[in-house]
């Protein structure tokens, strides 16, 4: 570019603007109380434009989009006013002057731009930025390099135990086998550890910590560390199927930190992709150590191929399978910026501020029932809490359908463990072992899900009710 003459004629762009042009004015104490509309075609005119507009005419009330044009006798100035509750006033011509039929179609048009605009403001403010999808990785290993890690990660858990300096070689390895694509290397190493219960619980440690406390590695070489926490979620669907991605939960962000009495420049990002009880124990929790480092690079975790997951969900909503469905909704923060003590005090704010948004996000994603959101927690205490509640709701469910009728003599249960569903099949028997009702127990998830610590559970709450309950082992044929 140049600098332009300063007595050269100016000549105007071919780029033709907006018919119609919406804006605001500023006076000496800040805004104008009121918007201002041109219109950029014969009849050339602007006029101001003012919302929830109570002026009386015939048709105000009438269902539908109605306007006319009025004519103010004592100040001769022209309204157009619509039973929507818009007004515009004080018109300036240039140029030849419309009738009034003439202007009331011209604003017409310019009522049905200007919500156009309105709408798309609220998308914009509303609708979050759409961010890249990272895909879990699962690539299996040949065999013979998988046995050659598991073997690696067995035997550094042996010398970790005596050797503190293999305990930090034992975090790096233990991260490796986690982030890659094969999930039996974790998985089959622990289990060859179960016979030297130290060597297996340093293991699961390392574990636990590794994705409790996730590091990571920004492209510029800082590490960021985070703490990983999580809302319990209970909600009940209708249709088959349950989706995992909700764009909205972002908007969660600011209201939980604000109710948390989080300093204001400290990091709290809500993950839109949860968590239920299948997708976690579909790859025994291992998924979750890519949750960090994906939302530090500004992307979402994609537990399976976006659009072949979204094309089945459809297709399973079609189905009528009412379910009661137990999920997290994870979020990460910055290490040692969040005590626990601080969430206890503040667990009823921050529940009632972000459970308005919950529903809003799950909504307009999925058709749901109801939901019930229970207290951020770290993310293992979250797995946990979530899961007793979850286990007690449904019995207690149960429990309140078979009260309608006269419960029989004699009522046990009998609870049989299924592992394909990492759940007992809890069943209310009469005393002639007649089947009055089942439910499920879920274990909690898990790398390595503890089946006696949810029998100890089940018996106790079993006990509570005044239910007893025996373990009934499958015959192997």
């Amino acid at each position: 570019m140049k600098s332009h003459p300063r007595n050269v004629p100016i000549k105007g762009d071919p780029f033709i603007p907006s018919r119609f042009i919406f804006g605001d004015a500023v006076e000496e104490k800040g805004l104008e109380p009121y918007e201002y509309v041109i219109h950029t075609q014969e009849p050339v005119f602007v006029c101001r434009l003012v919302g929830m507009d109570l002026t009386p005419f015939d048709g105000r009330d009438q269902d539908g989009f109605r306007s006319v044009v009025l004519y103010d006798e004592s100040h001769h100035l022209t309204h157009y006013v619509t039973n929507s509750g818009f007004r515009l006033f004080d018109f300036n011509f240039w140029g030849e002057i419309p009738t009034a039929a003439q202007l009331q179609k011209i604003c017409d048009e310019a009522m049905q731009v200007y919500q156009r605009l309105q709408k798309a403001y609220i998308d914009r403010e509303v609708a979050p930025k759409e961010r890249d999808f990272r895909l879990v990785p699962t690539e299996p290993l040949p065999p013979a390099e998988r046995q050659a890690r598991i073997a690696e990660l067995v035997a550094l858990s042996r010398d970790a135990v005596q050797n503190p300096v293999k305990r930090i070689q034992l975090a790096a390895l233990v991260q490796q086998a986690l982030s890659g694509g094969d999930q039996a290397v974790f998985t089959e190493s622990q289990l060859a550890l179960q016979g030297e219960p130290p060597a297996r619980k340093l293991l699961l440690d390392c574990a636990h910590d590794t994705i409790a406390f996730p590091e990571v590695m920004r492209p510029d070489g800082n590490v960021a560390s985070y703490e990983l926490w999580a809302f319990p979620v209970v909600f009940s669907r209708a249709q088959g199927g349950v989706w995992w991605h909700f764009p909205l939960l972002e908007q969660v962000e600011p209201q939980l930190a604000e109710a948390l009495t989080l300093a204001p420049e400290t990091i709290l990002w809500m993950s839109p992709t949860i968590f239920t009880v299948d997708s976690l124990a579909e790859r025994s929790c291992q998924s979750l150590v890519h949750l960090a480092p994906t939302m530090d690079a500004g992307c979402d975790l994609a537990l399976h191929d976006v659009a072949a997951s979204r094309a089945s969900f459809e297709a399973a909503s079609t189905v009528n399978e009412p379910q009661l469905v137990l999920a997290w909704l994870p979020f990460i923060v910055e290490r040692g910026k969040l005590p626990l003590a601080q969430v206890r005090r503040h667990a009823r704010e921050a529940l009632d501020a972000t459970m308005p948004l919950v529903q809003q996000a799950l909504s307009a994603e999925m058709v749901y029932g109801e939901a019930e959101l229970f207290m951020p927690l770290p993310w293992w205490e979250a797995l946990a809490a979530g899961t007793a509640a979850y286990n007690r709701k449904r019995f207690a469910l149960t429990m309140a359908v078979l009260t309608g009728s006269e419960l029989p003599d004699g009522l046990h249960a009998e609870a049989e463990y299924q592992p394909e569903h990492q759940a007992y099949d809890v069943r209310l028997l009469g005393g002639s072992q007649q089947l009055l009702a089942r439910t499920p127990w879920l274990l909690t998830p898990d790398l390595s899900p503890d089946r006696n610590l949810v029998w100890q559970d089940l018996q106790s709450c079993l006990q509570q009710a005044g239910i007893p309950v025996t373990e009934h082992a499958p015959k192997l044929h």
